[in-house]
């Protein structure tokens, strides 16, 4: 696929559209021609938006600054990213801090020094997000950036704290992901896990394995890396890289350094292959909806030229379309089966998205008390946790995907209403980032560690061996001995070790129901607030589909309503009009189903490929 060919089908789409308007201007759809702008906006949109996602410190950071060969995204050994960075094409080098609020749903813009960005950015700004989702973005004048990328740099998956489901929520609504892994060691179920979930979400994904300047041996990674995500059947390229080597070679101008980085061979990947493919999805995206747009105006025009050709069957003419058009009122009453399948498709998703994540979750604190009964948890607290953590990361973050991808399921039924009328076409499900509640997810409370110092240890010997020396001694006092005596203080070393392990294990078994409280306060507090989460978003994916069917429901009243109108007009014309009326509105009629025809051939052939020359 050549970016030629791709230019040359979003001419080619623009010129269809242009020529559609025009004569859906001269048949006076003032509806239709607003909806050949919404083409001209869609058409003029070439930036592609790529994430950059992974465990935390892979180089995601880093990977941003060596494509755009500037040090816009803080990095640094220690504090990680936060924030979300957006780095966009712009004249001048620019920052800016955007607050989504959560309450008023207000979008506050803060110009800030772009030489400060690390302080808002990274884990210096404390707890962000406190009142609404946070992100920042930079503008900079580079060629890379100039052809229509935009790279969006995420914070690293850090356990409960939920930038792995945030990163979850943002797949959807971006035209390509990077899954970063660093070259120190192979891929981990935690990143093979998110990796799926990532192609499940979002249409094109890249592979990076960054740092190769620090193992010698990353060929053999990479070989290893190759084939786990061939046994995970996930068909993504895995390209690697080096952003240190890139910056040194930029520092030095030394150009075999710079081919031994690769961060060139990624970017070319990025903006020939990733960038071709997200533009030839939108086109086909537009070919379709100005097929949906031709349908409409084509169904006007028909109607006139049969009232033109047989004036005689012209009330019988009217008579159907009037029909249709009661048909087309039937879609927008409540009792409409198209609503009544979103409402109870809507229903059905809800309360299987709840009874999923109750599942998943409620599974992750069974196994984690498992762990807790097979180990101290006094110990291994810190091992649990993380696993937790993971474990409950991996479970919110499976549940949305499914969510999402039965979502999209819904929409097609409700779509199947239209197929016979409309040829009404799915829409973006994309809804805005709702990371939000699940950022209040509360940590796991700690557990106590166990530990007794020597005197503690003492205290509880004694306790335990007074008993045994005091009976004993008393019991060998009747034989003429002492009180205490061998006897007595060997029978009292025995009763004060038994004592001692009884408190060892009384005090392990409070620790495990510690830990198993805590678990269960997690794992509640966590299906508390993502249900809430859940709920929320399938309202908005149900208004966003209401809203949509609506709107092709009413352009489909409002085009057999103009077609009724344009056949009754026609009834009474005076033959030598109608003569050269028929010409035209056939002319008419032949030019839009060929420019549709067109629309979607002209994308057949970009998606497929089925040409020949250079860049």
């Amino acid at each position: 696929m050549l970016l030629s060919q791709v230019r040359a089908t979003a001419d080619q789409l623009q010129s269809i559209a242009t020529q559609l308007r025009e004569i859906a201007q001269r048949s006076g759809r003032a509806d239709l021609t607003e909806k050949f702008h919404e083409v001209d906006r869609e058409l003029a949109d070439t930036t592609t938006e790529i994430v950059v996602v992974g465990q935390i410190k892979q180089g995601k950071s880093a990977l941003v600054n060596a494509l755009v060969s500037a040090p816009v995204c803080p990095v640094d050994d220690v504090l990680a990213t936060s924030v979300p960075t957006m780095v966009r094409w712009g004249e001048q080098p620019t920052a800016t801090l955007v607050t989504e609020m959560a309450e008023d749903k207000r979008t506050i813009r803060t110009k800030i020094n772009p030489a400060k960005l690390r302080e808002h950015v990274t884990e210096l700004a404390g707890e962000s997000g406190l009142l609404g989702n946070v992100r920042a973005e930079i503008t900079l004048p580079r060629q890379i950036l100039s052809e229509g990328l935009v790279f969006i740099d995420t914070p690293g998956v850090d356990g409960i704290r939920v930038h792995a489901a945030r990163n979850v929520t943002l797949l959807p609504q971006v035209d390509a992901a990077i899954m970063v892994t660093d070259a120190t060691q192979e891929l981990t179920e935690p990143e093979l896990a998110f990796l799926k979930q990532a192609v499940a979400l979002c249409p094109h994904v890249v592979g990076v394995m960054s740092k190769t300047d620090l193992q010698h041996q990353w060929r053999d990674i990479l070989e290893a890396n190759t084939e786990h995500i061939a046994k995970a059947d996930i068909d993504i390229p895995l390209l690697p890289t080096s952003s240190l080597l890139h910056s040194l070679a930029d520092r030095d101008a030394d150009p075999e350094l710079r081919k031994v980085a690769r961060i060139d061979d990624l970017a070319e990947h990025l903006r020939t292959d990733v960038r071709k493919k997200v533009l030839a999805d939108r086109h086909r995206s537009i070919a379709k909806d100005i097929g949906t747009i031709g349908e409409h105006l084509a169904m006007v025009i028909e109607a006139e030229l049969l009232a033109l050709k047989d004036p005689g069957d012209g009330k019988a003419i009217v008579q159907n379309l009037q029909k249709a058009e009661e048909s087309a009122q039937s879609l927008m009453d409540r009792s409409a089966r198209w609503q009544q399948t979103l409402s109870d498709g809507s229903a059905d998703l809800l309360s299987d998205i709840e009874y999923d994540l109750r599942d998943r979750l409620r599974a992750v604190g069974r196994e984690a008390e498992q762990l807790i009964d097979a180990s101290d948890p006094g110990k291994s607290w810190e091992e649990i946790g993380s696993w937790l953590a993971e474990s409950v990361t991996l479970a919110i973050s499976d549940n949305f995907v499914w969510a999402h991808q039965r979502s999209v399921h819904l929409a097609e039924v409700v779509a199947q209403h239209f197929s016979t009328d409309g040829r009404t076409a799915v829409p973006d499900l994309a809804v805005a980032d709702t990371g939000q509640l699940i950022s209040s997810i509360g940590g796991l409370e700690s557990v106590s560690s166990g530990h007794l110092s020597i005197g503690q240890k003492l205290m509880i010997g004694m306790k335990g061996s007074y008993g045994g020396v005091l009976m004993f001694g008393l019991m060998t006092t009747l034989a003429g001995m002492a009180l205490v005596n061998p006897i007595s203080i060997a029978a009292g070393l025995i009763m004060g070790g038994f004592a001692y392990r009884q408190e060892a294990n009384s005090r392990l078994e409070q620790r495990r129901n510690e830990a198993k409280m805590a678990v269960r306060k997690l794992v509640d507090e966590s299906i508390f607030q993502v249900s809430k989460e859940a709920r929320d978003r399938i309202s908005r994916i149900r208004r966003v589909l209401r809203d949509h069917f609506s709107s092709a429901a009413e352009d489909l009243k409002l085009s057999l309503g103009e077609s009724v109108k344009m056949a009754k007009k026609q009834a009474n014309v005076p033959q030598s009009e109608r003569n050269r009326r028929t010409v035209q509105a056939a002319t008419e009629l032949q030019e839009i189903r060929a420019l549709c025809r067109q629309a979607i051939e002209a994308t057949e052939v970009e998606i497929n490929g089925d040409w020949s020359g250079n860049e």
